[in-house]
């Protein structure tokens, strides 16, 4: 299906747009379907978080009017595609804009993040899972899908690896820290079903496989409990987890590699928001902040 051509039929003849609209619409949908594919992605197996982070990637480039209507736009084609039921959630429906603080990535700040780690975890089942939860996103950097589709066969523990088969069936070998492994090992052996390789790591306490919105519920339930009075999602330990590498020096394109993305430009969104790393040298290079 042609899913552009689809979209303009859509916009002139139910929409009644006038032509300008509906081809300066499809224009937008098809240079956004030009950056996901350079990722490996199709547009129907997008989430909201993906979109996000596209906006972002663009944000600097266009007028606040251009990305106000890029925005419609991807609201109506999505709208469109879960209509007609190619897609079963729309990830666009509360997708808004264009404020700066809600386009470009939100990441945590180091002593929120040390929060979450250094939580006095319960040694219960449930507490073992939260704990190898936190550890293995901000080791990783994984996105929350990744996360609930982890295997034990994908660990290693030796190597201390772990392998993903990310977004476009693109397969990757991630580093992981011994803190996260160790985390993740002591969850298992508290786990009813131990460690049959084939078997998902992370579970619900009735021992079904954990889904995203699970994992949603439980970040939401510790950062109340760590004292963080904001929303914290999954996707947000992955900007820390590259937001702080790169405050920390790394290079980009080890970034790049580690978050999975096929183009720099969509790294490259994490050089705008070390606004903390960057007060912190303006006020220390600053002549007026000596005084």
């Amino acid at each position: 299906m042609d899913s552009i051509k689809f979209f303009r039929d859509f916009l002139l003849h139910e929409k009644r747009y006038s032509i300008h609209t509906a081809d300066s619409y499809c224009l937008d949908i098809e240079l956004m379907q030009r950056y996901f594919t350079e990722q490996g992605l199709d547009l129907t197996e997008l989430e909201k978080d993906d979109l996000k982070d596209y906006l972002g990637s663009i944000y600097a480039d266009v007028k606040a009017s251009s990305l106000r209507r890029k925005i419609v736009a991807i609201r109506q084609f999505y709208l469109l595609l879960h209509k007609r039921k190619i897609i079963e959630d729309n990830p666009a429906l509360t997708l808004t804009g264009p404020k700066k603080d809600e386009v470009l990535p939100r990441a945590l700040r180091r002593e929120e993040m040390a929060k979450l780690i250094e939580y006095n975890y319960p040694q219960t089942l449930k507490g073992l899972r939260d704990r190898a939860i936190i550890e293995t996103l901000y080791s990783s950097g994984v996105r929350v899908g990744e996360l609930v589709s982890i295997k034990i066969k994908d660990l290693d523990f030796k190597e201390k690896t772990v392998y993903i088969l990310g977004k476009g069936k693109k397969a990757r070998l991630l580093p992981v820290t011994s803190q996260a492994l160790d985390s993740i090992e002591n969850y298992l052996l508290k786990r009813p079903g131990g460690k049959e390789k084939d078997s998902i790591v992370f579970c619900n306490l009735k021992g079904g496989p954990l889904t995203e919105r699970g994992v949603q519920y439980i970040i939401d339930e510790l950062a109340k409990n760590c004292g963080i009075y904001r929303k914290v999602t999954p996707h947000m330990l992955r900007h820390s987890f590259a937001t702080h590498f790169l405050e920390n020096g790394m290079n980009l394109r080890y970034i790049q590699t580690l978050l999975g993305h096929s183009n720099l430009s969509t790294t490259e969104i994490y050089t705008h928001l070390s606004i903390e790393e960057l007060t912190k040298v303006y006020r220390k290079a600053h002549p007026g902040s000596k005084k």
